[in-house]
């Protein structure tokens, strides 16, 4: 059963004797792992077989530097939502591709299939400041409907940010030193609280604590050839996101399930992991409003991290549609984490899935 850490919000996995694990076990059988570090279990093995009548949506966004560690940021992203019909077929709704370049903090250049209207108004945009608003600005009708090709833009910023860790790993290869450091805003999410470990060994030595990164497990499903779109290789100090929400209506209420891993490739060609979460959710048919949800941290980079996960509780009682408005507003400082509320913003998305159904 699902056991939770009530001081902190903190859900772990432990299977059920018919060896599924968390609150939907129409929708998801994981694997509970090891205790990797942080006192979490470490990445997940594999993804679960889909479920008849359920949605499932899986994206990437490949960040990649073929010139090097300060070249142009050349970005590919896919997604796919796909059906499964009674009978256990894959039924495709929809497709998303990009390819996208970036130089300095600036998109330069941006190929969307499809390519709805106000995609070129894009072009020359920050990619992280004010890459969003831009979004419901110009691609307003994507946003709302929740689309594929929405979120697979939509995490341009949080891949943009999440970059930056391969190339200080590349800078430092390549120059034979220390790795070199960001400058540091404290306060921003719990892993870097003014009082946090990191902080502290920071404003100490300089160096903040090596993140622990195990190695990346092979998301493929041996019973189930359609559990992922196509995956790219990821070459070496290319990181990448990778998304999966599984969306059921049960007639019932709503049970979805998000996750997402953000993992890299190190320059002995190693596949890593260094983020990774899953959040359990149920909603009411009607409203759509969540009336349970846990947050699954698998793998997060400094101590304080996992106590985050406890700040999703907040969304209760929140319908889906609202929930990237809601998170922006209302999960933020040092009791949040800026990963986990990303994965909760694609639960805006669930009424569009369920409306591809």
């Amino acid at each position: 059963m699902l056991s939770v850490r009530e001081d902190v919000g903190v859900s772990t996995d432990t299977p059920d004797t018919d060896g599924r694990t968390g609150v939907l076990p129409a929708v998801v059988a994981s694997d509970p792992g090891t205790m990797a570090h942080n006192g979490l279990h470490g990445p997940l093995r594999g993804t679960p077989e889909r479920v008849a009548g359920s949605i499932r949506r899986t994206t990437n966004l490949d960040l990649i530097r073929p010139e090097g560690p300060d070249g142009p940021i050349r970005i590919t992203g896919r997604g796919r939502d796909l059906r499964t019909a009674a009978d256990g077929r894959g039924i495709v709704r929809a497709t998303a591709l990009i390819a996208a370049t970036v130089e300095g903090d600036r998109v330069t250049a941006l190929t969307t299939h499809p390519r709805p209207p106000g995609i070129a108004d894009m072009v020359g945009r920050r990619a992280v400041v004010g890459w969003r608003t831009g979004l419901w600005r110009h691609l307003r009708g994507q946003h709302d409907a929740g689309t594929v090709l929405h979120l697979v833009l939509d995490d341009l910023p949080g891949g943009m940010i999440i970059g930056g860790f391969t190339r200080r790993r590349a800078i430092a290869e390549s120059a034979g030193g220390p790795l070199p450091q960001p400058g540091r805003r404290l306060d921003v999410c719990a892993g870097w609280a003014a009082e946090s470990r990191a902080a502290i060994t920071l404003a100490q030595t300089g160096i903040p604590p090596a993140p622990v990164t195990p190695l990346a497990p092979d998301l493929g499903c041996d019973t189930d050839s359609l559990a992922w779109h196509t995956l790219p290789e990821l070459p070496a100090y290319g990181i990448s996101r990778r998304r999966r929400i599984d969306v059921l209506d049960t007639g019932e209420e709503v049970v979805a399930e998000a996750w997402f891993r953000d993992s890299f490739t190190d320059a002995d060609g190693a596949h890593r992991v260094l983020h990774e979460y899953r959040v359990s959710v149920t909603a009411d048919r009607g409203s759509y409003a969540v009336r349970h949800l846990s947050a699954h941290p698998r793998v997060l980079p400094h101590r304080e991290c996992p106590v985050a996960a406890a700040s999703a509780q907040r969304m209760r009682g929140i319908p889906f549609g609202q929930l990237r408005e809601r998170v922006s507003s209302d999960l933020f400082g040092p009791e949040s984490c800026t990963h986990l509320n990303d994965l909760l913003r694609s639960l805006a998305d669930v009424p569009g899935l369920l409306a591809l159904g």
